[in-house]
């Protein structure tokens, strides 16, 4: 049998990006309609559940699936097929078991969840999306095993079906609800059951490709050595799946809670500012539910770079191919700047307008501020941390392609730490309010990446060209958010917000690029991975924008 290839680093990367912005999209017509129809409050109990939800989410899956892909990449690159399907098969019911208990675990301590974070009547929307956990590890374990072969449309596919059903099945029910009077704690339930379905049928899809996939392997006649190679045995597999995947999971857990540090203090520690439960808890909606989302879209962009590379890695190092080791973690670091500087600058500099383009600006019930009054300030210092966490999402790839999963832990570590202490004090100051969230949030990810970026260096000794990484996306960035301020600035006289910031956004896209291309930003070696690479070349040569790494 001819061994799987898959796609290649970057091709498989764009599906996943194409797949994640589309999901993004889909998420955006979700949020931002369900917090203008059902209000701060009822989002304050769908984000408090749904921020347990991703808590467990990543305690449970976050390890297995990386090891898996990994794992897969370097079997399938020996041809050893018969490995491939023992590795998914034990990875699988491994999944299986932590499904039902993290979905157990979630339901029975609902309750003590929701009066932990202040919000008690928020325990109906965490029964509502317990059982997302059980189909979400039974979907990861499918995705490990196609991403391992580096295939990426079966996830890429998952993922679309998941938003799809969230947001129909959600927005309807969140219009059914308000119409019909429900109170805001069973209107959350009841959006976030969409979420349930989504995943459950993204969860079907799944199974159904890998038996479609099945199929075709069996049409399939191995080769007589195939038949032959060496397969690990069980236990050999549980201990590495168990052993290298145990601390992914528990570095990914520790960035897991920076969320529920956010449910757990935010509204307590407002209150012991001097505010009210009431006025507390849409304070935490207005920036669970405008702030968060806009900053976690451009990461989104990132993590298919970061999961397609892993594979891609492993199978090099398994070759002691260094060089392409090498080539690859500079293109996943340069494209990680190229895509998250300019993201950061502008969102900071444009966030009021930005998200008066998406949401209403509602008045908080019981003071005379606006949602805009604190989403936006929170999202100014939020989106510097656009880059801090896209670095982080490749320097655990590197740290994990590289069989230093442990090292994340002590940067995840200490990075919540630095988090918990500075949002305990910070929110609980009258003139820092909801801003000690972002604060925190900020300082948790910028230390986190320092020490990633340390041992990457010293696993590696792979150290970033300064200004082919980081300068030149950092000059065109900055730049391109100067020219789309003053557009924006200059225009509100005579244009809506909503136009003004949308062409303001246009323009920056384009000026962007030309500034990238006229400081020789654009690099050969990222291009030619590309779908149609030489062709893509074979025209920016004779527009004279493209280099190679040496030349600049």
């Amino acid at each position: 049998m001819k061994k799987k290839t898959g796609q290649n680093f970057v091709f498989g990367a764009l599906i996943l990006m194409v797949s994640n912005v589309i999901v993004k999209m889909i998420g955006a017509m979700f949020k931002i309609p369900l917090t203008n129809l059902i209000g701060l409050r009822a989002m304050a109990y769908f984000n408090a559940a749904n921020s347990i939800y991703v808590s467990f989410y990543m305690i449970s899956t976050a390890g297995i699936p990386v090891v898996i892909s990994r794992m897969i990449a370097a079997s399938n690159t020996k041809g050893n097929a018969k490995e491939v399907k023992k590795i998914f098969n034990i990875a699988y019911y491994i999944f299986l078991f932590i499904g039902i208990l993290g979905t157990t675990i979630m339901i029975a301590f609902s309750r003590f969840f929701a009066k932990s974070a202040a919000l008690p009547n928020s325990y109906y929307a965490m029964i509502a999306i317990a059982p997302t956990l059980f189909f979400i590890c039974l979907s990861s374990a499918y995705r490990g095993y196609f991403q391992g072969l580096q295939n990426m449309v079966p996830t890429a596919i998952s993922q679309v079906i998941e938003a799809v059903g969230k947001i129909s099945i959600g927005l309807i029910a969140g219009w059914y609800c308000i119409s019909n009077g429900f109170p805001m704690h069973k209107v959350a339930a009841f959006v976030i059951l969409g979420v349930t379905i989504g995943v459950a049928a993204g969860t079907v899809y799944m199974h159904i490709s890998k038996v479609m996939y099945n199929n075709v392997l069996k049409a399939e006649i191995p080769l007589p050595e195939e038949k032959t190679l060496p397969c690990r045995s069980n236990k050999s597999i549980l201990k590495e799946l168990c052993l290298t995947a145990l601390p992914i999971a528990i570095s990914a857990s520790i960035m897991g809670l920076t969320n529920v540090v956010d449910t757990m203090l935010v509204t307590k520690r407002l209150m012991f500012s001097g505010l009210t439960n009431d006025i507390a808890t849409q304070f935490y909606g207005a920036y669970t539910s405008m702030t968060i989302p806009l900053f976690n879209m451009p990461p989104i962009l990132i993590y298919p770079f970061a999961i397609s590379a892993i594979p891609v890695l492993s199978a090099a190092l398994v070759k002691n191919d260094f060089k392409k080791t090498k080539g690859t973690v500079e293109s996943t670091f340069r494209i990680t700047s190229i895509i998250s500087i300019p993201c950061a600058l502008g969102l900071s500099a444009l966030s009021y307008p930005v998200l008066k383009l998406l949401y209403s600006n509602v008045l908080i019930e019981g003071t005379k501020l606006h949602s805009l009054d604190i989403a936006a300030p929170a999202l100014s210092v939020m989106a510097i941390a656009i880059f801090f966490m896209s670095m982080i999402s490749i320097t655990n790839s590197v740290l994990q392609a590289w069989r230093k999963e442990n090292k994340p832990i002590y940067a995840t570590t200490f990075g919540i730490l630095v988090k918990i202490i500075s949002a305990y004090f910070l929110l609980a100051i009258p003139n820092f309010g909801i801003m000690g969230a972002a604060i925190s949030s900020a300082l948790c990810y910028f230390t986190i990446m320092s020490i990633n970026l340390y041992f990457v260096i010293k696993t590696t000794g792979y150290i970033p060209n300064i200004g082919r990484v980081f300068l030149k996306p950092f000059i065109s960035g900055l730049l391109c958010t100067v020219v789309a301020l003053s557009f924006y600035h200059f225009t509100t006289g005579f244009l809506s917000i909503k136009i003004s910031v949308l062409i303001a956004l246009i323009l920056a896209v384009l000026v962007y690029f030309v500034l990238l291309a006229f400081f020789h930003g654009l690099y050969r070696e990222d291009m030619i991975l590309l779908p149609k690479g030489e062709k893509i070349c074979a025209l920016f040569e004779k527009l004279h924008i493209l280099t190679d790494s040496g030349e600049k």
